[in-house]
């Protein structure tokens, strides 16, 4: 098995749902969006040159044309967006993580208690102050 290996699981009708939303924002941030700017910044040149007029297809086909003009130029292997494999921890940085969990874990528990003892002293007085008006 892979050492870095990433595993993406889709379970249920809420997993493909959000896929689908997914794929449709990706394709609509950097393939339709990017095609209504080429076509209007196109159409928008047309109006002061002899250039004909273009419809969306048109733009998206412009805007294919320039990513991929900006691929091949781009001759020395430097991309623009890079993705590296994680770090991984030391044994030290570890233990340090899991010591802060814990800490964090007594002190919610410490803190729900506290709430659990003001609520209870609350509902006590509430009963000795009917008891009184009873009396």
């Amino acid at each position: 098995m892979r050492r870095n290996a990433h595993i993406i699981q889709i379970s249920g009708f809420r997993g493909i749902l959000m896929a689908i939303f997914v794929v449709s924002c990706l394709a609509a941030g950097f393939i339709a969006f990017p095609a209504f700017v080429a076509m209007y910044a196109w159409n928008y040149a047309a109006n002061y040159f002899a250039i004909p007029v273009i419809g969306f297809l048109q733009g998206l086909m412009l805007w294919a044309i320039v990513a991929i003009t900006g691929f091949i130029i781009n001759d020395r292997k430097k991309y623009l967006v890079a993705f590296s494999p994680k770090s991984e921890l030391s044994q030290e940085e570890v233990e340090k993580i899991m010591e802060r969990v814990k800490l964090q874990r007594k002190a919610q528990l410490l803190n729900s208690m506290i709430l659990k003892s003001e609520e209870l002293k609350k509902e006590e007085e509430e009963k000795e102050s009917k008891e009184k008006e009873n009396v």
